[in-house]
């Protein structure tokens, strides 16, 4: 006997003989149930298998069904590898399709930067390069380059710049500004567009001619800048942190508080540049020619000097401290109440430099040539592989410090125990065999 439709039945997609059949099938295994519930319960079966039978299609359809342990398994791997790959390859075209998007939106904004100064910049009534300091027009070119350079960003500049691929429209920016005559700089002369604040991070400025260019305050974070001619320019206060320098002319460039850590200067040209108060910290300097540069209260600490030329070089109270000078070239340099504390001055040539009141301390010296150098003051506390013979060929040697501090005021030291200070000067005195064949010359301390 059918079961019958109860007086109030669930709702349901399913015709009343389908709902039947399936309440006599659970009625056979459940006897108990009350017509009501048997009916109910069958709308609830067939609503179920609705929702499975497209898989079931599927499972018949790879005969899985017909298959046991690894047939099932490899019965599975073909259509899920095809699905898989299928959703796969969507994804990468999708990720594809949306860098190119992102490539000619950006070329995009890189003309319409160009257009827009081009424009400023031939208007007949108000020409950009005619314009007043404080005029308007001159404030609307530095907000259009600032926006414009923040939003050719991408997330991936650092990582590219890894592996030496750098952000060119940053880098056509710079050129265009600079070869329109807006970011020059000069006696008296405020350039028209003022780029302090601009993001050129990671910027590609390789070889570019940047002579005299007005890059005040400029981020130029990572930035390259290998072999490029920034002679006279002014980067003061410019971010200048593992941006690359290798071979750069930078003669006589303003680089005044300018920050320089861990940048590359291999080889770079710094003659009578002002690194006054700069951050170079960590910096590679090697082979950098430095002569004549106003390195006055410098950050050199942990920096690679090695083979640098530093002659007549202001270092007046710089910190060296941990630095790399080996085989560097120091002569005549000042180097006068600078933090030379464990660096290594192997090889390095320090003729007629003035160490007045330096921090030698634990500084490795050997071979270093101290001829004609003064020593007025200096710290040789632990001094490594410093000998008599070199003292000597030293002026005011006699008034160094050579054993423990008590105290330092204003850059003096004041020894511990000047009787035992003294008794090393005299033992150097004794030594008789670390004469030099020539006295030192001393006219200029």
């Amino acid at each position: 006997m059918l079961p019958e439709k109860p007086v109030k039945p669930a709702k349901s997609s399913f015709t009343d003989e389908q709902i039947r059949v399936k309440a006599y099938q659970l009625w056979e295994k459940n006897k108990k149930q009350s017509p009501e519930e048997n009916w109910n319960a069958a709308v609830k079966a067939l609503e179920k298998e609705k929702f499975w039978r497209p898989l079931m299609s599927v499972w018949r359809w790879t005969g899985i069904g017909e298959k046991k342990g690894w047939d099932i398994f490899t019965g599975l791997s073909l259509p899920l590898i095809v699905f898989g790959g299928g959703i796969l390859f969507n994804y990468l075209n999708g990720q594809q399709q949306q860098k190119i998007a992102e490539e000619k939106q950006k070329d995009e904004l890189l003309k319409t930067y160009i257009n827009d100064m081009k424009a400023s910049l031939l208007d007949k009534d108000y020409p950009l390069k005619n314009s007043n300091k404080n005029s308007e027009s001159r404030s609307i070119a530095r907000t259009i380059t600032l926006t414009t350079l923040t939003q050719l960003n991408n997330e991936q500049d650092q990582q590219k710049a890894k592996e030496g691929k750098y952000n060119q429209r940053k880098g056509l920016i710079m050129q265009f500004l600079y070869e329109s005559g807006l970011s020059k700089s000069g006696t008296n002369v405020t350039p028209i567009v003022l780029l302090n604040k601009a993001d050129f991070t990671f910027a590609n400025l390789e070889n570019s001619f940047l002579i005299a260019a007005n890059l005040f305050g400029a981020n130029l974070f990572g930035a390259n800048l290998n072999f490029a001619h920034l002679r006279s320019a002014n980067l003061e206060s410019a971010n200048l942190n593992w941006a690359n320098f290798f071979g750069t002319n930078l003669n006589s460039a303003n680089l005044k508080f300018a920050r320089l850590n861990s940048a590359d200067l291999q080889n770079a040209d710094l003659q009578n540049a002002n690194l006054k108060s700069a951050n170079l910290q960590s910096a590679n300097l090697q082979s950098a020619n430095l002569q004549s540069a106003d390195l006055s209260g410098v950050n050199l600490q942990s920096a690679n000097l090695n083979r640098t030329n530093l002659e007549r070089a202001n270092l007046e109270r710089a910190n060296l401290y941990l630095a790399n000078l080996i085989r560097a070239s120091l002569e005549s340099a000042k180097l006068n109440r600078a933090d030379l504390f464990g660096a290594n001055l192997v090889n390095a040539n320090l003729k007629s430099a003035n160490l007045e009141s330096a921090n030698l301390e634990s500084a490795n010296l050997s071979d270093a040539n101290l001829s004609d150098a003064n020593l007025s003051g200096a710290n040789l506390i632990f001094a490594k592989n410093l000998t008599n013979k070199q003292i000597k060929t030293a002026c005011n040697w006699e008034e160094a410090v050579y054993t423990e501090v008590e105290k330092k005021y204003m850059f003096i030291l004041i020894v511990k125990d000047p009787e035992v200070n003294q008794r090393k000067i005299d033992e150097i005195k004794q030594d008789k065999a670390s004469e030099p064949r020539t006295p030192p010359d001393c006219s200029g301390w």
